[in-house]
């Protein structure tokens, strides 16, 4: 019997296994920055572009603080 995410393909890929934070001074951290090397304890992301189209927005527009304020009933101007 195949787990029930197998079909489908929704499930979250496998985490390795949780390590101890690794314990390291700003100076190492600065040493590892500048040799290009990777620091301990971050995970790498490999994020590509999709090339796709722009999905359209589906939350309305907010409106900017001077329309807002423009919805309210504008106070009198004094006379000259």
């Amino acid at each position: 019997m195949d787990p029930p995410c197998s079909q489908k393909g929704s499930c979250p890929a496998p985490r390795p296994p949780e390590t101890a934070p690794a314990s390291v001074t700003l100076a190492q951290l600065l040493q590892l920055v500048q040799q290009g090397q990777e620091l301990p304890g971050l995970e790498r992301r490999h994020i590509t572009a999709t090339h796709g189209d722009p999905t359209a927005s589906r939350l309305p527009r907010r409106p900017k603080p001077w329309e807002a304020a423009g919805s309210a009933k504008a106070p009198a101007q004094p006379p000259c």
